[in-house]
């Protein structure tokens, strides 16, 4: 069996403290750092669609959303803070990719909607979005992907609830 960073991180921490129980660090240490990987290998992709991650994000929850949402609603949705919902939108609407608009029942409320060329960026990029999500995990088989896919929804489930 190979070894990768988290097998060295662990025994150096079990070589400084060896009563810590770093079996977690197995798991989440890995699921950190393929996140922070793909994250990379993402923003490289994307920015070759013009999209950073956040855009792409954003985008990509009002495309796929059969009701319009608010800005509230996609900070929730993306678990991020509204800061940083209003900082994506001030970007995709100078590049013309999305719009505010008030509602016409609540001219109080607003919500977010994607322009024609916003529409054309996220199904343009979405495809090759995927076909780098495939490539990273072509090494798993059906069985094994299907099996990750069910534990790491625990562990996401887990997440989440705590973050309520």
């Amino acid at each position: 069996m190979t070894t990768d960073l988290i097998d060295e991180t662990r025994a150096s921490w079990q070589r400084l403290h060896p009563h810590l129980d770093t079996a977690p660090m197995a798991t989440m240490g890995r699921i950190l750092r393929i996140a922070r990987l793909a994250t990379l290998f993402s923003d490289q992709l994307l920015a070759a669609h013009g999209l950073s991650r956040g855009e792409f994000d954003v985008l990509s929850a009002v495309r796929r959303s059969s009701v319009a949402l608010t800005p509230s609603q996609l900070a929730k949705l993306l678990a991020a803070s509204n800061a940083s919902i209003t900082k994506r939108l001030v970007a995709l609407e100078r590049a013309g990719l999305a719009r505010r608009e008030h509602t016409s029942a609540d001219r109080r409320v607003v919500t977010v909607v994607a322009t024609a060329l916003g529409v054309e960026r996220i199904d343009g990029a979405l495809p090759a979005q995927l076909d780098l999500e495939r490539a990273l995990t072509g090494g798993l088989s059906a069985a094994q992907a299907a099996a990750l896919e069910t534990t790491l929804r625990g562990v996401l489930t887990e997440c989440e609830g705590r973050a309520r």
